[in-house]
């Protein structure tokens, strides 16, 4: 029977919790750069429901249901930041009023446990197998910008690509997307890419991971195509692409006044794709960035007729369900007899391109 590793973590004790520290390389924030613990405390107050967890403390009392995980040499928590933050907004009232956090009731000695139980490890890498499990597969999932940073970084310390996959509980290629994604993120923001000037308030990640992966994207980029699978290299933007790349990152995210072309993943990042495997239709969508005009340049002529027709019939059944609210006015019915003609040019031509089709099926019959 194959002998189960020894954890890395050791044997639960009991620390004071004024003898702990925030983390400020907390990996639940991978896009923040923390100076002070206090910008920890107010970043988990905005992002991670700590509210919600102090007033369950306050009502329920401390529950020592698992253990903070602490680094040895200096009580830095690894595992556990949202509840030693809710502990130091509970037992301090001048915190409170700064965070603008009222309580029901004051704190209980229940609500302000003078020890709790926590677990040390001897690096950041040590512990990974367990945070890896509990946050990125388990009930208090990250989202994958936070993901993609956990994994990169453990990857750049020597972790094999394949083990960290099964460690986190992921497929092979969703992991490598993921850092590949986060490697192309930190080379742009290196380029002049500024996350504070995104034209919208959340940040898809998926729409870069994803882009990354679609060859007609790579061919831009300068990256290569031949083999997705693999993980890029530590800047892989070759240096004549990094005016792309900055390009590139505006369409996805957009950047200060030029707003971003993709308004959700499907339809508008495949359409990206297809254009930038076009020529003209590249240059039209860096000319004016209206992806749906540089679209119509790679789109089937058939199916943007049968689109286009299929809009108008809906359109004028629309304002025929609404005519009897027509009040005589004379500009409205010329604008009628004009839609008149319009639909008998188009129903002629419609007919002489069908006669046309027919006729010569006929002769390559013949």
């Amino acid at each position: 029977m194959a002998q189960i590793p020894e954890s890395p973590v050791a044997t639960d004790n009991f620390e004071n919790p004024t003898n702990l520290h925030l983390d400020l390389r907390n990996p639940r924030a991978p896009d923040e750069t923390f100076e002070s613990e206090d910008e920890v405390i107010d970043y988990l107050v905005d992002h991670a429901d700590v509210e919600e967890l102090i007033q369950s403390i306050l009502n329920s009392g401390w529950l020592d249901y698992e253990p903070l995980i602490l680094l040895a040499d200096d009580n830095v928590v690894l595992e556990g930041n949202r509840r030693l933050a809710a502990l130091r907004i509970l037992a301090d009232s001048e915190l409170r009023s700064r965070l603008r956090i009222t309580l029901d009731k004051e704190p209980e000695a229940d609500a302000l446990p003078a020890a709790i139980r926590v677990q040390r490890v001897p690096s950041r890498s040590a512990a990974r197998d367990y945070i890896g499990f509990k946050h990125i597969n388990g009930p208090f999932k990250w989202d994958a910008l936070a993901k993609a940073k956990y994994a990169a970084e453990w990857y750049e310390e020597g972790g094999d690509i394949k083990q960290i996959s099964r460690r986190l509980g992921d497929g092979h290629n969703t992991v490598v997307r993921l850092v590949n994604g986060w490697k192309v993120l930190n080379q742009s923001l290196g380029s002049g890419f500024d996350l504070e000037q995104t034209t919208k308030k959340s940040f898809p990640f998926s729409h870069l991971y994803t882009g990354l992966s679609r060859p007609n994207v790579r061919r831009y980029l300068g990256l290569p195509d031949d083999d997705i699978s693999a993980v890029l290299s530590s800047d892989p933007i070759p240096e004549d692409n990094l005016g792309h790349l900055k390009t590139f990152m505006s369409w996805l995210y957009g950047q200060r006044n030029e707003p971003a072309v993709i308004r959700s993943q499907n339809p508008d990042l495949n359409k990206l794709v297809d254009v930038l495997g076009n020529e003209t239709a590249r240059i039209m969508l860096e000319a004016n960035r209206d992806l749906d005009a540089a679209y119509g340049q790679v789109e089937d002529k058939q199916l943007q007729f049968s689109k286009a027709l299929m809009n108008t019939i809906k359109q004028a059944e629309d304002a025929m369900s609404l005519v009897g609210n027509y009040d005589g006015r004379a500009d409205l019915m010329n604008a009628g007899d004009n839609l008149r003609r319009t639909v008998l040019s188009l129903h002629a031509a419609m007919r002489r391109a069908k006669e046309i089709t027919e006729a010569g099926n006929d002769t390559d019959g013949n």
